[in-house]
């Protein structure tokens, strides 16, 4: 089969970024940082130029010879590139549906970032001038009987969860940019998270919108939840929502936790035009205790020294907030999950497992099992890791090719 250059180099998608380009592929959701001559020569390729013809360009370019077909290697070796022509249903894949960017545009174009904003600035306000409608723990609180509580509070934390992630979904496919909904951790935290891995394929700006959109629709549904609560008689209703505004600030609050990744941790990556500040993060860290890798090395002395810096930073509160989290777990999540499940195994001893308190003992003690074993199951993963990379980071290790 005979395959056009036009076919294989067609698919990569090439970003400005900084000094240099972001390069990826719609079939992959790898994406690397080349040079300011890796994306002239990407741009080449994809005109129809052949390797040959894009090395002499670049070495006349650049005063030097270049290997251009080494380049080419290292794309296909990243999975950028294939030697068969590119796969419709994988194309397909990588654009968002219609119906999702029809509905993007609706929530977060111009106009609806205009209204959700102005919903965000009054639900602020609102806090801060009626006292009464801000958050208060007793508020989870939601019938007299707790495991109840729990199993109410759980489903909306679930609802409102989904909904945050939504917006990040709608927002990014209004951008043509498509993403995922997974359930992940953070270090002792249960959280739905969004795959936003393609916005590297749009420029720095138009990630914003796509990164901001959970928290923004947090802070608009909380107006409306506000509004509601100042309207409603007391009973059920008003308790639940009070609840729900009680989870969605708690979940606004989550963000600025930058030291778990969070959405504001994505603002910031974008914000300081870091491209890898996890991993110089880690890098930094690991060399500062001379227990730094081949590769943390070879990191290092590729990155920018203005990453370097920001990875310092970012570290000032990663330290910390790792230190506040154990703290934390220990002093009240361990107890209080220790505190629910014996509430779980009375409720179902003393009133039966068919009994309404029963099956809500059972719901309980279901979600507790599962959720701490989740959270054990990958912080014994994440410690184990620690521990290779640490006792293999002084074992020497060949020189990076050049």
């Amino acid at each position: 089969m005979t395959h056009t250059l036009t076919n294989r180099y067609s698919a990569l998608s090439l970003v400005r970024d900084g000094d240099g380009y972001i390069i990826g592929s719609q079939s992959s959701r790898t994406f690397v940082a080349v040079p300011e001559i890796g994306g002239t020569v990407v741009q080449w390729l994809q005109d129809g130029c052949t390797v040959e013809e894009c090395a002499d360009r670049a070495a006349k370019l650049m005063g030097e010879p270049v290997d251009v077909a080494a380049f080419v290697d290292g794309l296909t070796a990243a999975g950028l590139l294939s030697d068969v022509d590119p796969d419709p249903s994988h194309e397909a894949a990588a654009v968002p549906t219609a119906w999702t960017r029809r509905a993007g545009r609706i929530l977060f174009g111009r106009t609806g970032l205009i209204v959700q904003g102005a919903l965000a600035a009054g639900s602020l306000a609102a806090l801060v001038a009626t006292p009464h409608l801000r958050p208060h723990y007793t508020d989870v609180i939601v019938s007299q009987v707790s495991l109840l509580s729990m199993v109410t509070v759980a489903a909306l934390a679930t609802a409102s969860g989904l909904i945050h992630e939504c917006a990040h979904v709608l927002a990014a496919a209004a951008r043509g940019v498509p993403s995922r909904v997974s359930i992940s951790r953070r270090m002792i935290t249960i959280v739905y998270q969004t795959d936003l891995t393609r916005l590297w394929s749009v420029p720095r700006r138009q990630r914003v919108v796509p990164l901001v959109a959970g928290p923004l629709s947090d802070a608009a549904t909380l107006s409306l939840l506000l509004a509601a609560e100042m309207a409603l008689s007391p009973g059920l209703p008003l308790s639940l929502v009070r609840a729900l505004a009680f989870i969605k600030i708690s979940g606004i609050a989550f963000q600025f936790e930058v030291f778990m990744r969070t959405d504001f941790y994505a603002l910031f990556v974008v914000a300081t035009g870091c491209r890898n500040l996890w991993g110089t993060k880690g890098a930094v860290a690991r060399r500062a205790i001379r227990r730094a890798t081949a590769e943390d090395l070879t990191l290092l002395a590729s990155v920018h020294r203005r990453e370097i810096r920001w990875a310092w930073l970012y570290l000032s509160l990663y330290v910390p907030g790792v230190a506040w989290t154990i703290w934390y777990f220990l002093t009240f999540a361990l107890p209080a999950t220790i505190k629910l499940a014996g509430m779980s195994v009375d409720a179902i001893t003393g009133h039966g497992a068919l009994s309404l308190l029963g099956l809500a003992g059972l719901l309980a003690l279901a979600i507790t099992a599962t959720t701490t074993g989740f959270i054990l199951r990958g912080l014994a993963r994440t410690t184990i890791r620690l521990a290779r990379d640490i006792n293999s980071a002084g074992t020497p290790s060949p020189a990076p090719p050049r």
